[in-house]
């Protein structure tokens, strides 16, 4: 794993948590996103709050993903279709700000997956920066076996109703 520090060099994260902990530990806040990435424009980043018990302070920790990979993932996932058959409920005048909002939350849930891996992988007391594929096959296993936990984010935040297959 990989870490931006505050001059812009990026180091290597070692791991202070063994792979299996517990993520109860942890309270995590979504804090902004997705925003592009500075001299990156195929990329863009959420910033999360997360604080450990054990830690006196929290630390910022962003995703950054590139769009090549969101386009794999929505792939994968069939997130079009599902989109779509999600919005047969949605007035059609709402339609066109669901579909926006369903974009963004998108991004935000896969960096929230991403963000759960690496924070049972381990991170240290410090904001960083996480590329999401840094965990390109834990994740790539959970769009394709799991992919409600992409899904029922965004079906939960815009209220679309029971889950439902993809």
């Amino acid at each position: 794993m990989l870490s931006s520090a505050r001059d812009g060099t990026m180091r290597s994260l070692s791991m202070v948590i063994p792979p299996s902990a517990d993520l109860a530990q942890y309270r995590v806040t979504f804090f902004f996103g997705p925003e592009p990435v500075e001299n990156q424009p195929d990329h863009v980043r959420c910033v999360f709050n997360v604080k450990k018990r054990s830690w006196k302070g929290g630390v910022q920790v962003g995703i950054d993903v590139a769009q090549d990979y969101l386009d794999q993932a929505r792939e994968q996932i069939g997130f079009s279709s599902w989109i779509h058959h999600q919005l047969q409920q949605v007035s059609q005048e709402d339609r066109d700000e669901v579909m926006r909002r369903a974009e963004e939350l998108f991004i935000q849930s896969l960096c929230t997956c991403a963000l759960n891996l690496a924070l049972q992988a381990g991170i240290e007391q410090q904001n960083q920066i996480v590329a999401v594929t840094t965990f390109a096959t834990e994740l790539q296993r959970i769009t394709h076996e799991q992919p409600e936990q992409v899904t029922d984010l965004i079906r939960l935040e815009l209220d679309l109703g029971e889950t439902s297959e993809i």
